[in-house]
């Protein structure tokens, strides 16, 4: 298991901003939803119950078009 500092913690803003921002989008409360949906679908993709920062890129690379 990762160490938790490697792992998406989707309650906290500041960690959702960190993942848009690093990833060229806006950091707005619509796209932080969004981002939790986005997360929800790889993590049942993945069979996981938590994510990794480099799962959640990946994720987040593969749905850029939804999000602003």
């Amino acid at each position: 298991m990762p160490k938790d500092k490697k792992l998406v913690n989707f309650s906290e803003d500041y960690e959702l901003n960190n993942r848009l921002r690093n990833n060229n989008k806006r950091q707005t409360e619509e796209n932080r939803q969004k981002l939790k949906t986005i997360g929800d679908k790889a993590k049942k993709q993945l069979d996981k119950t938590r994510l990794t920062h480099e799962e959640l890129d990946k994720a987040i690379e593969r749905n850029k078009k939804e999000l602003d």
